[in-house]
């Protein structure tokens, strides 16, 4: 083979496997010559080059001039808006190596790089891609747009430090919180963990924890979150956020507040007493007194709201904690329990410490009260009790100085006292009293008891007085109604008590009817509560109408004292009973401080000296001339008198020297059974004898 023929192969092998490699690389590849009346033209290019200039099917080929590549490319819109076709050709002619980027139908992006050949004429020009490189560009700026944006909008505060602490950049939420920009702060000093550990400590173990941000003249509460490090021996640089929770930290030191004090006076209040004697409970143990309560409840407060309104009241509850937290040392607190039930709590008393603060409270709020235009004034009832000796729960502690608070409110109030074991065992008698009592109105366990008044003059019974009593199967003993009514007024029974007794001696007068007899008048006692009732009239008046008893044959007593409390109330109630033809009587009368007033005013058929007037006939003058001015007066009013408590021979003969009165009392007959009096009734004949015993024999 000659040797020509040898190049020829090799040369044509060579450039087989140049396209090869050209074909296969990722870049196009166009090499242009220099034609004389083109300027350059294609003399070689790739199967990328094609791919990536996008050009009609057989437009690019060898021999196409470069300008018209470059026109097409330019009317199809491939190249930027300030690309001038001329000058870059230009360049390329003059041999410089030149750059455009284009962008192809398909949206990709191309880089067109033109080099000089220095060989010969023309130019090598190579095609990138660079789309992907682009497009992570315009994320990449995007994303540090919009993350800007986030963290100059956010509200939470960005520091980017480095390991000495420097500020290297703070947003404005950040610049906000130090009110003013960070950088130059020492953060290190200013951003102080609330649980005592350093900020550097926190920064080297990459710890989210809370802090403090000392202010000139405030506080600030922050959250600090930080990202974490790589784990190199020195602190690299660290992005801090910081939250602002300073109004929620206040809130919830408000809501803290609120569960633990009382809203209207702002002392502490059932919660906050708790927590207070459960820390002293768990403190010194070696201290003979842990601690003492001293209980405090306002006197006639329920009358201040009846009578001015429930704002009044309020306002008089604020001044009476001032006058509370003024009068106490630093190692006492003050408690609103509930109503008007206050509380001292001291710690560690000194002895006689207690007695002495709970004068000073009791002198405080017995002091005139201004408000608005009102002057109020109210006392006090206070109770003392110490831990350990009068209990070692607080539940004990406080029914200690419960019992201490009912004795002195059961002494006349206005007063202190300490607890006394005692008073405890009253107290737990009178509730174990007050379930029996529950017991006995669930299963009616009453019976009443009549007492005749008689016409001094004649002797014959004109009435009788309805009393009830009631056996306690407990105790085995009779309880006197002194003693179980008021137990009754307290707990809410004593209308269910009335009105059986409304029942009770209706239905006996009944039966004194149907026996034939000629029926004096029945009087009943009824509790001022009762007659506080709107349903009291219809009651009663029901009562009669199912048994058929004519009213006037029933009188309903009052004390004076209920005229005194409410007379208006009183007076519209009684004004109803008696236009329903049933008689009313005041009783105990002259007992307390009654004017003879309330016998004109209040709408009335009889009048009851109490006992303790009708005591001093026989011995005191002054009291004969008192009965006969009661006696005349009710003449001229047109009143019953019954005097009360006549046990003597010379009280009755002096009695019934004054005029017609009649009379009640133990030497006019004694309480008994409602048959026995019906036999007395039924042996009672007309007779000329006024002597008592006469009608008793």
């Amino acid at each position: 083979m000659k040797k020509a023929d040898c190049d020829q192969r090799r040369i044509t092998a060579e450039h087989a496997m140049m396209r090869e490699m050209l074909d296969n690389t990722d870049h196009g590849v166009v090499l242009y010559d220099h034609d004389a009346a083109e300027g350059q033209v294609v003399a070689f290019f790739n199967a990328k080059a094609a791919s990536y200039m996008e050009l009609p099917a057989g437009m690019l080929r060898v021999g196409l001039p470069r300008h018209a590549i470059t026109a097409y490319c330019q009317q199809r819109g491939d190249h930027p808006d300030d690309f001038i076709s001329a000058d870059h050709l230009a360049r390329v002619e003059s041999g410089t190596a030149v750059e455009v980027l284009a962008c192809r139908p398909s949206g990709r992006r191309i880089l067109a790089r033109s080099f000089p050949r220095t060989a010969e004429a023309g130019s090598l020009t190579l095609y990138i891609d660079v789309t992907r490189s682009i497009v992570s560009a315009q994320r990449l700026r995007e994303s540090r747009a919009e993350y800007r944006a986030m963290a100059e909008t956010a509200p939470i505060g960005f520091i980017k430090i480095d390991a000495t602490g420097n500020v290297l950049f703070a947003n404005s939420a950040a610049g906000e919180m130090f009110e003013g920009a960070p950088s130059g702060t020492d953060l290190f000093a200013r951003i102080r963990p609330t649980d005592g550990e350093s900020f550097a400590d926190k920064i080297r173990m990459s710890q989210s924890f809370q802090a403090e941000l000392k202010m000139p003249y405030h506080s600030r509460h922050l959250i600090v979150a930080m990202s974490p490090w790589n784990g190199a021996h020195v602190v690299p640089e660290r992005m801090l956020a910081l939250t602002d929770v300073t109004s929620l930290t206040v809130a919830r030191k408000q809501i803290e507040h609120m569960a633990r004090h009382d809203p209207l006076t702002g002392l502490g209040n059932r919660t906050l007493f708790a927590e207070t004697w459960a820390r002293l409970m768990n403190g010194d143990e070696c201290h003979q007194t842990v601690g003492a309560m001293i209980t405090v409840d306002l006197d006639h407060f329920k009358l201040v709201n009846d009578d001015y309104g429930h704002g009044v009241g309020d306002l008089l509850l604020r001044n009476v904690a001032e006058r509370i937290q003024s009068g106490l040392e630093r190692n006492a607190t003050a408690f609103r329990l509930g109503g008007d039930e206050f509380a001292v709590v001291i710690e560690k008393p000194n002895p006689g410490e207690c007695l002495a603060v709970a004068k000073a409270l009791v002198g405080l709020i017995s002091q005139p009260f201004p408000i608005a235009d009102l002057t109020l004034t109210i006392g006090c009832s206070a109770g003392i009790a110490s831990m350990p000796e009068d209990g070692r729960t607080v539940d004990d502690l406080q029914r200690a100085a419960d019992v201490a608070l009912y004795q002195v409110k059961r002494n006349g109030r206005g007063g202190v006292a300490h607890f006394d074991p005692a008073q405890e065992r009253k107290m737990g008698e009178r509730r174990r009293l007050e379930l029996d009592l529950r017991r006995a109105v669930s299963e009616e366990s009453f019976t009443l008891v009549y007492q005749p008044q008689l016409d001094l003059r004649t002797g014959r019974i004109t009435g009788m007085e309805a009393l009830i009593r009631w056996e306690n199967k407990r105790l085995g003993r009779m309880v006197p109604p002194s003693q179980f009514i008021p137990i009754a007024e307290s707990c809410g029974l004593i209308t269910l008590i009335d009105l059986w007794v409304i029942r009770s001696a209706v239905e006996c007068m009944r039966a004194f009817i149907d026996a034939g007899i000629e029926h004096p008048f029945t009087s009943i006692n009824l509790s001022p509560i009762s007659l506080a009732r709107e349903e009291i009239v219809s009651q009663l008046t029901h009562a009669l109408e199912i048994h058929r008893v004519p009213p006037n044959l029933l009188e309903i007593e009052i004390t004076e004292s209920v005229a005194i409390t409410d007379k208006e109330l009183v007076g519209k109630t009684l004004l109803a009973i008696q236009n329903a033809g049933i008689k009313i009587a005041i009783d105990d009368f002259g007992a307390g401080h009654t004017s003879l007033a309330y016998i004109q005013a209040l709408p009335i058929n009889r009048v009851k000296i109490d006992r303790s007037i009708i005591n001093g006939i026989g011995r005191d003058e002054s009291t004969h001339a008192i009965v006969a001015s009661i006696l005349h007066l009710c003449g001229r009013l047109g009143l019953k008198l019954t005097a009360e408590g006549i046990e003597t021979a010379e009280q009755w003969e002096e009695l019934r020297a004054l005029g017609t009165i009649e009379g009640q009392g133990f030497y006019l007959g004694h309480p008994e059974a409602p048959e026995v009096l019906l036999e007395r009734l039924r042996r009672e004949r007309p007779s000329s004898s006024p002597y008592p015993h006469v009608a008793t024999a």
